[in-house]
């Protein structure tokens, strides 16, 4: 499948080299979105490969960020961009229609077991909304590397949603009652006695879908970070933690109108 420009240049005013949102395509190996998704879920218990393998195999639905030079940016190089490199990705999977998959199996088991570790009650109300048959949930992936804007989050949802429209034109599996996004956040270790720690994220532009939430549900992951996709956060004070939301799916048409909303600022 060949690629193709998708969405205009987001940052105008780089000189050098911008960022885009582009079609997946055969090019874009199992090595990147690996990388993105050992960085979400650190060492749970989940086959990474087979979730790559998954995202590569539905490549109509979604983007990946990669970084152009605004200097070269022609025909030409719009045609062949296999050497480019991945910054991020953001697509969405059917975990319902996937269910029979053992790294969809480990993902709900994981997200069922640590709610209920945190909130009993809200893991309960997790484990009822995967096993209840007229809930299809969307497991929406938006993954970047730390040091790429969250501007280009605008045009890569904008298109998510076209590719689902399109994907549901053609009868395929990707309508969906509820979308569930696994963040990756920090707190504060220490806080005054009562106070709820503060949280942050680190995709600044996923606060925005907090409120707009049925449920919100925060664990530790301070013994499985990596160093790595964590250094920014490797303070004393601080500790690595995930956060799930589960949202109606109305919500990304809201997520959209307050990414435009924020930008137009």
């Amino acid at each position: 499948m060949a690629s193709s420009r998708k969405k205009r240049v987001v940052d105008e005013t780089a000189s050098d080299c911008d960022e885009v949102a582009e079609d997946m395509s055969d090019e874009d190996t199992d090595e990147s979105e690996n990388e993105f998704m050992n960085q979400l879920f650190l060492k749970a218990n989940v086959n990474l490969s087979e979730l790559a393998d998954m995202i590569i195999s539905q490549n109509y639905v979604g983007s990946v960020i990669k970084q152009i030079d605004a200097e070269e940016e022609d025909d030409s190089s719009m045609d062949d961009d296999s050497g480019d490199t991945v910054f991020g990705l953001v697509t969405i999977i059917n975990l319902a229609d996937k269910k029979d998959k053992d790294c969809i199996q480990k993902i709900i088991s994981m997200l069922t077991s640590k709610s209920k570790s945190v909130s009993p009650q809200d893991g309960q109300k997790i484990e009822e909304l995967f096993s209840n048959p007229n809930e299809t949930v969307g497991l929406l992936i938006n993954e970047r590397f730390i040091n790429i804007p969250y501007q280009i989050t605008l045009p890569a949802m904008q298109s998510l949603r076209k590719d689902i429209e399109k994907a549901n034109k053609k009868q395929m599996p990707f309508t969906f009652t509820k979308i569930l996004l696994l963040c990756k956040t920090y707190r504060y270790k220490i806080e005054d006695k009562g106070q709820v720690p503060s949280l942050f994220f680190s995709n600044p532009e996923e606060e925005f879908l907090v409120e707009m939430s049925d449920l919100s549900v925060t664990w530790s992951v301070a013994s499985e970070r990596d160093g790595v996709s964590e250094k920014k956060w490797d303070e004393d004070d601080m500790e690595a933690t995930r956060t799930v939301l589960v949202l109606g799916v109305d919500k990304l048409d809201s997520f959209i109108e307050r990414l435009k909303s924020e930008l137009a600022q």
